[in-house]
């Protein structure tokens, strides 16, 4: 999908982060607990909430068809429209809300993912700078050394070019330190969204950033000081919060990384807590759209991340003296590499010429973050994914041999990432080979085009074309380049054939030759048929083919009628349930009319329907007025001999039930 909705206005023990409807539904209608738990001092509630409507590769995880994901991002939409947004963020398809009157983190977040809607939703956490306090003790630069890091061996090779900018996504800077005055870019401060220039106040309200500056790029080679780990590099602060404390919004800390790369800078350095919330990683693929790095703290908890490093942020982790796993430091499958981290002797905030020993993932981030800008520095065409890989190839293997989870791929060394390094050998003008394997499928007023992944190391996207005649001409239907291999043409006629080619772009422009030539015709599908319907006008559940759990506490009832005579009554914890073949159909639809009496509030009626294994929530309610809800059902639900609803309430007293009416079935022939 192309985020557009022209608004002016994301762990075990660690964060809990909810991808996904199905999941969180099922944990709600189970009342496991609240959603999100604060941690003073780490992540804390502000009273906004990051929203981000389904994508499609959602839809690809969901089994739902294009149409139908349209249908729930719409509807999405809609909802977000009937709440307090405070922003929207077209680069990453995220509503900021703030929370409405009533309501709390977790219920919103609750409410809204349950409609199956959401890719995520989650607090904008307020988080803090993932520094240990300070060891002033110590006052060299141990990490630099011809044991750990090889950085002089490294600087032989490359000391950093000004052109390629780290931005610190910090607190600010001490604007005239001695060893942090060259090759600084304008400033940016976020709170205010002001450019140094234009006022914004970049000055370290905290300390952190200067600290966190000078570990990245702090002037080298200037006979005072400290040396960053690209002391050469160009460097630029972000600042991200107003508190002496340090801390900020993530939402602050996303946007100091989209703005910067959108200056042109090719890493984002963000030494906070907070890695593992679906918005970072979202923001993370957007700054490698852009052919730059997001780089990341691991945090400070002694906890494992969970996750999957393989996405589009480096997460840091922290290394000793000894090169073993810092004490304090966060670890586990979502942390991709170590760096230096104890004791690291860097610029301090106290004075123009002050420096400190500090400990830290926020410091290993940074260091990390300069090491990038170095490799860029050497060869500025490679891709964030080389650069990655350079790192990933060259840093040194600790604990279990390769790839572990305490380590991740090992602690950075300059040297060998810099040895690893091809020099740059001017542009490039070769073009990406053809795409190949395009196939299309028809669908309803649209067309689903496929193909396999170009293998350009430098790939940029995909341009798609369209003809009504087989050879063209043909007419670009892409205005941005396509990222995934997948795209659908929509809004078409049907029994009008249509004709596509591709080509792939790389980061320099250059474009492959045409695809080979695919041809479909879109066709409606046949009509929607009532596979099963239900009023219970018969006053006998049973007789009607209901299996039910008590006929004492679930049978039919003038009482429960929405319409006609007759409904069906559910008390106590009880279930009724009725097996529907949906064998030969797809598309499948559940609709009925329903209402609850004196359900407590851990009290539900519930609809759920059977895939032939494990029963999935549609809805869990409390409505106390009877309400007609249509549910769309994945294509898990097509062509099942054993398809069945289930309907129950977990109610404890006989004076509680839940009351059902016109239940309905429907799908669509094959």
């Amino acid at each position: 999908m192309q985020p557009d909705r022209g608004w002016s206005v994301g762990t075990v023990c660690a964060y809990t982060v909810l991808s996904l409807s199905a999941s969180l539904a099922h944990a709600q209608a189970q009342q496991a607990g609240p959603l999100f738990n604060e941690v003073r001092g780490e992540r804390e509630f502000r009273g906004v909430l990051v929203a981000r409507p389904l994508q499609l590769k959602d839809a690809v995880m969901l089994g739902i068809n294009q149409r139908e994901l349209d249908r729930r991002v719409d509807s999405a939409v809609q909802r977000v429209v009937g709440l307090p947004v405070e922003k929207y963020i077209s680069e990453t398809d995220e509503f900021l809300i703030r929370l409405p009157e009533g309501e709390t983190e977790n219920s919103l977040a609750a409410r809204l993912i349950a409609t199956g809607e959401f890719s995520y939703v989650e607090p904008d956490w307020l988080v803090y700078p993932s520094a240990c306090p300070n060891d002033t003790g110590f006052a060299s630069q141990w990490h630099h050394g011809s044991t750990r890091m090889r950085s002089c061996a490294a600087w032989d090779i490359e000391t950093g070019d000004p052109n390629i900018v780290v931005a610190i996504c910090d607190t600010g800077i001490r604007l005239t330190h001695a060893d942090l005055l060259l090759h600084r870019r304008e400033g940016y401060n976020v709170t205010n969204a002001l450019w140094e220039s234009q006022g914004g106040q970049i000055a370290d309200i905290n300390g952190h950033g200067t600290n966190c500056s000078g570990s990245a790029a702090g002037n080298g080679n200037n006979g005072l000081g400290i040396a960053g780990a690209g002391w050469n590099l160009g460097h630029r602060t972000m600042r991200v919060t107003e508190s002496t404390g340090g801390s900020a919004s993530l939402s602050n800390l996303t946007t100091a990384a989209r703005v910067a790369v959108d200056r042109g800078d090719k890493v984002a350095s963000v030494s906070y807590s907070g890695v593992n919330s679906s918005t970072v990683f979202s923001t993370g693929t957007y700054v490698r759209s852009r052919g730059s790095m997001l780089v990341w703290a691991a945090g400070n908890s002694n906890v494992v991340l969970t996750g999957n490093r393989n996405d589009d942020v480096l997460v840091i982790g922290a290394t000793d003296q000894n090169d073993a796993r810092a004490s304090f430091s966060n670890y586990g499958p979502l942390v991709d590499f170590m760096a230096p981290g104890v004791s690291i002797y860097t610029t301090s905030n106290a004075g123009d010429t002050s420096y400190a020993s500090v400990s830290g993932t926020s410091f290993a981030c940074p260091i990390t973050a300069g090491l990038c800008g170095l490799i860029w520095s050497r060869n500025p065409t490679l891709t964030p994914a080389e650069v990655e890989n350079i790192l990933r190839t060259t840093c040194k293997d600790l604990g279990t041999a390769g790839l572990d989870d305490t380590f991740g791929y090992g602690r950075i060394d300059s040297y060998a990432a810099l040895l690893a390094t091809p020099g740059d050998t001017g542009p490039d003008v070769t073009a990406p080979a053809a795409p190949t394997t395009l196939a299309a499928t028809a669908g309803n007023a649209q067309v689903a085009l496929s193909w396999g992944a170009s293998t350009e190391p430098d790939l940029a996207g995909y341009r798609v074309y369209r003809s009504l005649v087989s050879g063209g001409p043909y007419t670009e239907l892409t205005t941005t380049l396509v990222t995934s291999t997948s795209y659908t043409d929509a809004g078409l006629s049907n029994g009008t054939p249509y004709f596509y080619v591709i080509t792939a772009s790389d980061l320099t422009g250059n474009q492959s030759t045409v695809s080979n030539e695919v041809g479909a015709t879109p066709v409606a599908p046949p009509p929607a048929q009532l596979l099963f319907t239900d009023g219970f006008e018969s006053g006998n559940l049973t007789a009607g083919g209901w299996t039910v759990s008590s006929t004492s506490n679930v049978f039919a009832s003038n009482a429960a009628a929405a319409t006609g005579s007759w409904g069906a009554r559910i008390r106590r914890a009880s279930t009724m349930q009725r097996t529907v073949s949906t064998a030969g159909f797809n598309s499948i639809q559940v609709k009925h009319t329903r209402r609850t009496a004196g359900l407590e509030s851990s009290e539900f009626l519930v609809l759920e329907w059977w895939n032939g294994s494990a029963w999935t929530v549609l809805e869990s309610t409390r409505a106390t007025a009877f309400g007609t809800t249509t549910f769309n059902l994945p294509a898990g639900a097509s062509n099942l001999g054993s398809f069945a609803v289930r309907l129950r309430t977990n109610a404890n007293r006989s004076d509680e039930w839940g009351d059902v009416d016109g239940v309905e079935v429907w799908g669509t022939p094959n």
